[in-house]
């Protein structure tokens, strides 16, 4: 009994110690990536009117991914796409 208990813990050790592993690289790539991506510039189109898009609906879309992403993302760009 005590064989089996010993291969249940070292086999459920190994896994979380590979999920923490998976993790932690992750959160290191990803620091890495933001560190060396140029940063996105926002695109104003110069030739837009104002009538493309409401002012509540751009309001609602910058506070929808502001929400969504807790305050890391930001909206750079807008494109109405033609049905």
């Amino acid at each position: 009994m005590s064989e089996v208990l010993k291969l249940i813990l070292t086999g459920m050790g190994t896994v979380f110690f590979i999920l923490i592993m998976v993790v932690v690289l992750g959160k290191i790539i990803i620091r890495i990536t933001n560190m060396l991506a140029p940063a996105l510039q926002v695109q104003v189109a110069s030739n837009q009117s104002s009538s493309e898009i409401e002012p509540a609906k751009l309001a609602a879309i910058v506070s929808a991914v502001e929400t969504v992403t807790r305050g890391k993302g930001k909206v750079t760009f807008i494109e109405k796409l033609s049905e």
